[in-house]
């Protein structure tokens, strides 16, 4: 419920309440964030002669009002504000100041809908949207609010008018009054993705950023805010997530009156935007609360991603269990050996069977072709149609990889159009990957890549894409568009690629991929309900990525296969059961060479697939926890919605002689309900206060075990 009341606005829903004033002089004032309440919350604010801080001159000899200490919704550059400002606006004779003052508002049914740009699809629920005027340059900075659940969704629009202004930094900011705060980040590298770290915030500032083009390997675009004293089960936390795929900024700061200040939005340091009669729509900030630790926060949020975020599939690939060649062949391959893959994958049960790099223009390795996206026919031996023809006749899906924003020196595409990379004029590029970015913020680029992928779609009869992205943004210069702005345009005209390829080919299954997790965010969960989760296959290093990324993320959306060991990337022996065990956290396959498997090994598979066809809609529509995680062992717990059923699934990661045992507290479950784990039943108070002794064997290393949580 919305409601506003002699400049009071209050968001309301069964999970928080969030709440707004419009104070004397027209700026809006930060109240409230947290677990439902009623009345009006600015009875807390604390209004005293504070030294040294600047006054609104409206106020005239009352020196007890101040934008330096109170609470703001919009924190500007300019404004007597001397904390780290949100929005940074430089007016047209270069004056770097502003004012945003209350205009008008209105309260509407359904959510606030960002053309080309992520939005939650939220149809039932209700949108506040609140315009405040600037002063100097009449510009209008139009908030929107829309509330689900514990999870509130908002908006920012800036609409110039007859006056220019350039607009230098754009972040939403929430301001909390005297609280011992703790900021939750998520960072890593490539292989080592989402690693979840915390500080206490002090009277210093944390900044957090990416300046790559992308979201990043480096640092996730997700934080959580918490009280001190926070854990996985008790205490306040906010979570906020940007719905964005680009370049970001995270700040947090306590300033001198144990104020905390933090601020989110989309662009690295370098963002600059020309605007005169035009607008800008920023990309979407979702914040989710809990008053109950971290795992219901991270259950809540994820619950609403499923709900109203993440692209939902059509058609029969729903939950495909897919093998993908990359492991099995690297480059080496041809036609034959792939239908081979391919005739082995279905037999043991596979839905889908994904081709990836090495197939198209003269690729045999990563030097070249890459925009040249025809078939090899000398290196498979056949047309692309016909591959797909005979792949699909042994009763399996057909998929390939593509990285459509790449462009590789040596190629077709690059000697006819050398101009449509990202270079800077006079210097030589700098390469990644050896190859270069296509400048998505020029339309010529952007209508190849859809024409020339449509093509493909239809030619290969495709049912799975997978989309790579293996080099960040180094040269920020285009012929099109203003280099402040590149990176925004580009990501906005990546979102209209797969908002064209979704429309027309609604029954594609697109896989989001940046080398594993540098591009993983809900800004492409919007459009790819899947993403390889990371490029490091070895099942006990993938859990810490597993359980880092399930803060933020449904574990549905995590592309996650078994792998052949000794494991390419660590050379770890990991058993099957293991292995298979951990790929179940996510979007089941295969990344492995199935001609190679002895006959054991390819009977152990068949038994996986199948038990994880059955515990699939436990595991991907369900509640996930995190019950355990140290250096010894892991564990966690997916239980459906409706609390009857459920699995536990544990790693043994360190071997000890004669080891200590291992307990955990499940969540989750109804207290008076009795569970059948095994041949043992417990009520669901006992197995939650009390816990369960895990049942390894401890008879090999790696051990793995899963348990069925049955209701009675």
């Amino acid at each position: 419920m919305i409601t506003y009341n002699d400049g009071l606005f209050t968001i309301t829903t069964d999970g928080f309440t969030y709440q707004m004033k419009k104070d004397a002089f027209g700026h809006l004032l930060h109240l409230y964030y947290g677990s439902p309440i009623e009345g009006d919350a600015s009875s807390l604010l604390s209004l005293r002669d504070r030294g040294f801080s600047a006054v609104p001159y409206e106020a005239g000899l009352d020196r007890t009002y101040s934008y330096d200490y109170l609470p703001l919704e919009v924190s500007v550059l300019g404004d007597g504000d001397f904390r780290t400002p949100g929005i940074i606006i430089e007016q047209e004779d270069g004056t770097l100041s502003a004012s945003f003052r209350y205009l008008c508002h209105r309260i509407y049914k359904g959510g606030a809908l960002l053309e080309g740009l992520p939005c939650g699809r939220i149809g039932d629920g209700e949108s506040l949207e609140i315009t405040l005027k600037e002063d100097l340059s009449g510009a209008e900075l139009i908030l929107t609010y829309t509330a689900k659940d514990s999870s509130l969704l908002r908006g920012m629009k800036l609409v110039a008018k007859d006056k220019k202004i350039t607009l230098k930094k754009a972040l939403y900011s929430m301001d909390t009054i005297a609280m011992d705060q703790d900021v939750i980040w998520f960072d890593g590298r490539h292989c080592s993705e989402r690693n979840k770290k915390r500080a206490h915030i002090d009277t210093s500032t944390l900044t957090f950023s990416s300046r790559r083009g992308a979201t990043s390997h480096q640092m996730n675009n997700s934080f959580i805010l918490c009280s001190h004293e926070t854990t996985e089960d008790h205490g306040e936390a906010v979570l906020l997530s940007l719905l964005w795929s680009g370049s970001f900024t995270f700040f947090a700061e306590k300033d001198q009156y144990d104020s905390v200040r933090c601020g989110l939005g989309a662009g690295s340091e370098f963002f600059s935007d020309d605007l005169e009669n035009q607008e800008l729509v920023l990309p979407q900030l979702l914040l989710t609360y809990s008053p109950n630790g971290l795992g219901d926060l991270s259950v809540k949020n994820n619950r609403f991603v499923t709900n109203y975020i993440r692209r939902k599939m059509t058609g029969g690939l729903k939950n495909p269990v897919l093998l993908n060649n990359w492991e099995a062949t690297y480059f080496d391959f041809n036609g034959d050996k792939l239908i081979s893959i391919a005739k082995e994958a279905k037999d043991l049960g596979c839905d889908l069977f994904v081709l990836d790099d090495g197939w198209f223009g003269k690729r045999n390795d990563d030097y070249s072709s890459l925009g040249d996206w025809y078939e090899n026919r000398d290196k498979l031996g056949m047309s692309l149609d016909e591959l797909s023809a005979r792949i699909k006749s042994l009763g399996i899906g057909f998929g390939l990889w593509v990285e459509p924003e790449m462009v590789s020196e040596d190629s077709d595409l690059y000697r006819k159009h050398p101009e449509w990379a990202l270079t800077v004029p006079g210097k030589a590029p700098t390469r990644g990957r050896h190859q270069l970015v296509l400048d998505l913020s020029n339309r010529e680029v952007v209508e190849y890549i859809k024409n020339t992928l449509d093509d493909l779609i239809n030619r290969g009869n495709l049912d799975y894409m997978k989309w790579d992205y293996n080099r960040f943004i180094t040269d920020f210069h285009s012929s099109v568009t203003l280099p402040g702005r590149i990176e925004y345009d580009y990501i906005k005209e990546l979102y209209s690629i797969f908002e064209y390829l979704g429309n027309k080919h609604p029954n594609l299954l697109i896989e989001g991929c940046s080398g594993g997790g540098g591009r993983f965010d809900l800004g492409m969960l919007y459009y790819t309900p899947q993403s390889w989760l990371s490029d490091d296959t070895d099942a006990i290093e993938r859990i810490d990525i597993e359980f880092g990324s399930s803060y933020i993320y449904p574990i549905s959306s995590f592309g996650s296969h078994v792998s052949a060991v000794p494991n390419h990337q660590t050379k770890r022996v990991t058993p099957l059961f293991t292995r298979s065990s951990v790929a179940m956290l996510g979007s089941y396959g295969l990344e492995l060479d199935p001609t190679k498997l002895s006959e054991e090994e390819k009977a152990e598979i068949r038994r996986e697939i199948k038990e994880y066809k059955e515990l699939c809609p436990i595991i991907k529509d369900g509640d996930f926890y995190r019950l355990l995680n140290t250096p010894d062992a892991s564990c966690c717990l997916s239980i459906s919605e409706d609390k009857k059923d459920g699995v536990l699934i544990a790693v043994r990661r360190l071997s000890h002689g004669n080891p200590k045992d291992h307990y955990v507290r499940l969540k989750g479950l109804d207290n008076k309900t009795l569970y059948r784990l095994g041949d043992k039943v417990f009520y669901g108070s006992f197995l939650m206060n009390y816990g369960l002794l895990l049942p390894f064997t401890y008879s090999e290393d790696l051990e793995a075990i899963r348990v069925r949580i049955k209701a009675l």
